[in-house]
């Protein structure tokens, strides 16, 4: 495994356990992200977690890239499912995700093999997509409550190689110029 990723990994994950502490009693049915409340948001959030294990002991068949398995109204439906994991306490449900997934990918090998609907790969090719999802909504959790809580700079740098491997694919071009102050993205672009 490249000890950077795994690092970074361990980083996010455990920023997400900070972030969901910052969680005022009075704030989880409150807006988090787009049709999400906060405690829907953490749930999502939290697969960033489970779904590391859940798809390396339980592979699942890759899907079509146009099957509905990967439309908003499926990914909110499963992020509104994954509530349930959280019970009455979402910051030890979600503090003992980390401390399971952790421990997981420290014992695992770097190429064992990760069984995703979005296609069937190693650890260690699974695990930027995760360190990008746990930072993005951590930080999604941190600015729903209003909270200041810098996430760690290996997490962030992680994510950003991530996200700019997605954009290389789709528009690295305009990223490129707008990242360096040459052009302006449209509003409401994104590449995740």
């Amino acid at each position: 495994m490249d000890d950077a990723v795994a690092a970074a990994f361990k980083d996010a994950s455990r920023y997400l356990v900070e972030s969901v502490r910052l969680v005022p009693d009075t704030s989880w049915d409150q807006p988090g992200l787009g049709s999400w409340t906060v405690r829907e948001l953490v749930a999502h959030a939290n697969r960033g977690q489970t779904t590391v294990e859940e798809y390396l002991r339980h592979p699942q068949s890759p899907q079509p890239s146009d099957s509905g398995y990967f439309t908003e109204e499926a990914i909110a439906a499963r992020g509104r499912q994954a509530v349930l994991a959280l019970a009455d306490n979402p910051a030890g449900a979600v503090a003992a995700a980390s401390a399971a997934v952790t421990a997981l990918v420290t014992h695992s090998p770097p190429d064992a093999t990760i069984g995703s609907p979005a296609g069937t790969m190693t650890l260690a090719q699974y695990l930027p997509s995760r360190v990008a999802e746990l930072t993005i909504h951590a930080l999604d959790i941190v600015h729903a409550v209003g909270a200041e809580l810098p996430a760690p700079a290996t997490a962030l740098q992680q994510s950003l190689v991530f996200v700019a491997h997605r954009a290389a694919g789709r528009s690295g071009q305009d990223v490129l110029l707008a990242l360096t102050g040459r052009a302006h993205l449209p509003d409401g672009y994104s590449v995740y």
